[in-house]
């Protein structure tokens, strides 16, 4: 990995964590480089591609900015479609190592989105975007490709805005006296989401330094450390999966399970958005500080996907709580209809000092059956599960209006 690659990679990782961000992957086992950066959160995959190329020092003269997109976007282009090309041919990640890394979502329902970041233009040069021939490519420079991995730092959040900015530059003639950070002020500002039905948009080069001034992007900005708690939460376990570490506790040999099978609830988590992550992060946090007084809790993300915590005291055998995460988490269904998937967490009642260990549920109903209603009642009948749950609601604004000690 060269400098820049190194970077991106770097805030890839930052951003959308460990277990689903590859620097230099492979298009097969001892084949050729694929691209620079890939992340793969299906149905998502980014494919980026890092060229920097200097611009020489005499300035931005016809002759030298002809070489520089044709060494810095150009080349990129092309890298990135390749890959794209590649892809449909691999059913797993293939490490630089010439390991495999994670499944690859299917191709026909994958979202590809294709990145070019060109660096060494010294912020002169207009970035272009579009349709290169064979896909929309968004193109980032320096600035750009900082700011969007800083304020859209979750894989929803990300291609929610890559998602959007393409159909927008598709149905709009564009006229930008800014640059990409203006964009994303404007996609903010509006709910994110970019104004649709406009034959003509014009934005101006001061509209990002205008929106970050608010002091509700400010309050926003204090707000959202708590939910980095849910973030490290996920790396905790992304690391054990990566180190082989993870054990099923409901395995008589404790053999590890399959990478897929804790990939698929951390994938759950990780697609939540930052926001979301915010709801998340303080309520984990709250449970285990009072988790000697309460064993177990179920929270309702913004996402619509239902969360059981679950802390039993040291010592308590292990595949006897994995046991009971799952039936919790068949519970919580029942009592949130609407809701099709519940991710369980377990983990011993917090004690500064002492270790702790995790387990992890995945649980996903499509449809509740009399049989199932049967199930759950007994389960609450012969062990009390969320028998008389304390219902709170509490109100979280994304931009809150009052300043945040």
């Amino acid at each position: 990995m060269n400098p820049a690659e190194e970077i991106v990679y770097r805030l890839c990782q930052r951003s959308f964590l460990s277990l689903w961000s590859y620097a230099n992957p492979r298009q097969k086992i001892n084949g050729k480089e694929l691209c620079d950066v890939i992340v793969v959160c299906d149905p998502d995959v980014i494919i980026f591609s890092v060229k920097h190329v200097t611009l020489p020092k005499n300035g931005p003269s016809q002759v030298n900015v002809a070489r520089w997109y044709r060494r810095a976007i150009d080349a990129s282009v092309a890298q990135l479609y390749g890959a794209e090309r590649a892809l449909k041919k691999l059913s797993r990640v293939v490490k630089s190592d010439n390991s495999y890394g994670i499944e690859l979502p299917k191709i026909d329902d994958a979202h590809i989105h294709r990145v070019a970041i060109a660096l060494g233009g010294q912020g002169v040069l207009g970035m272009p975007y579009g349709e290169f021939g064979k896909g929309f490519v968004h193109v980032l420079d320096e600035a750009a490709t900082t700011i969007l991995l800083d304020e859209l730092d979750t894989i929803t959040d990300f291609v929610g805005y890559l998602r959007d900015k393409e159909h927008f530059l598709r149905s709009t003639e564009l006229v930008c006296e800014g640059e990409e950070a203006d964009l994303l002020a404007i996609y903010l500002n509006e709910g994110r989401q970019l104004p649709s039905g406009r034959n003509l948009a014009l934005i101006g080069d001061d509209t990002w330094e205008i929106f970050k001034s608010k002091q509700e992007y400010r309050n926003k900005k204090i707000a959202d450390k708590e939910s980095y708690a849910w973030d490290r939460l996920i790396e905790i376990v992304c690391k054990d999966v990566l180190a082989g570490d993870m054990v099923n506790p409901l395995s008589d040999a404790g053999s590890p399970p399959s990478p897929s099978a804790e990939e698929r609830c951390l994938r759950v988590m990780a697609r939540e958005s930052r926001f979301c992550r915010r709801v998340l992060g303080k309520s984990w946090a709250e449970f285990l500080a009072g988790s000697h007084q309460i064993r177990s809790r179920q929270v309702r993300s913004p996402s619509g996907v239902v969360y059981i915590f679950l802390a039993t005291p040291h010592g308590f055998a292990r595949n006897v709580r994995a046991a009971e995460l799952g039936n919790r988490c068949f519970v919580a269904l029942g009592q949130n209809r609407q809701a099709t998937v519940a991710i369980g967490v377990a983990t011993e009642q917090y004690t500064p000092g002492m270790g702790y260990s995790l387990d992890l549920c995945h649980t996903y109903k499509p449809v509740w059956t009399q049989a199932d209603q049967e199930a759950m009642e007994g389960m609450q009948r012969d062990l009390g599960y969320f028998v008389n749950p304390r219902k709170t609601r509490t109100r979280e604004d994304e931009y809150p209006s009052e300043p945040i000690s």
